[in-house]
């Protein structure tokens, strides 16, 4: 989680007092006044600067996995492919069921055993519509039978309450008053974004020697700063006229 900076405090700008004669003696300024004492817009838009390079450097990025659909199309013969690789899909997928079966009066229909206890029937299972090699449409385009379905596509993933694992299925041909059953198993993966992260391939030494020079130029800041008040103290001192 990305922390952000504390802001900090605004202090109010010193002003001379209005009892003393002549130019103002110079005050020492500490680092957070002279902060305090830029534009809001430019503070404002330093922060958001920050908070943007911030945020770039803080959020790993990551290849999502994108969704997609399985197709097995249900025949006379049977499903076609009759089997799914194993590492075919993944948590968050689809298994697109399309009837091309042509035979009158013939209707297919895929159940899903959720809860693992054998039967594909029960409360928290899940099943396909019964659905037809084709519907019959009307003169506008329109299906005569609403329920009448061609396709279907099932999520497998904890929506409909299907978890990784061996996800077992049930295929029910009707064929009239009579219905036959074949039994398949898919194998359903995690859905694992693969975070990428960036390769930092710089040796000890050079980590070493630029934290040497960093010393080095602190050093000389300060001694440049130390050097500058020495030559401005004259100056600040009163002399005896």
């Amino acid at each position: 989680m990305l922390t952000l900076p504390h802001q900090l405090s605004k202090q109010p700008t010193p002003q001379p007092s209005s009892s003393s004669v002549g130019p103002c003696c110079p005050q020492k300024v500490s680092h957070v006044q002279a902060i305090a004492y830029h534009p809001k817009s430019v503070r404002k838009t330093q922060f958001t600067i920050l908070l943007v390079l911030l945020s770039a450097i803080a959020i790993p990025s990551g290849a999502a996995h994108e969704p997609k659909e399985y197709t097995i199309l249900l025949t006379e013969q049977g499903m076609t492919p009759s089997s799914v690789p194993d590492d075919a899909l993944v948590e968050t997928d689809y298994l697109f069921f399309i009837d091309v079966d042509e035979r009158e009066g013939v209707s297919h229909r895929i159940q899903f055993d959720v809860d693992g206890d054998g039967i594909f029937d029960g409360t928290d299972d899940i099943s396909t519509a019964w659905l037809t090699g084709s519907c019959e449409l009307d003169e506008n385009g329109s299906k005569v039978e609403s329920d009448c379905m061609v396709a279907e596509a099932v999520l497998l993933g904890p929506q409909n309450g299907i978890l990784p694992g061996n996800v077992s299925m049930r295929h029910q041909t009707q064929n009239n008053s009579n219905i036959s059953s074949h039994y398949l198993t898919v194998v359903l993966g995690d859905d694992v974004h693969v975070q990428i992260q960036p390769e930092v391939n710089q040796p000890a030494q050079i980590q070493e020697i630029s934290e040497n020079e960093q010393n080095d130029l602190l050093v000389v800041v300060l001694f440049c700063s130390l050097m500058g008040i020495m030559a401005l103290l004259p100056s600040l001192v009163p002399t005896k006229e």
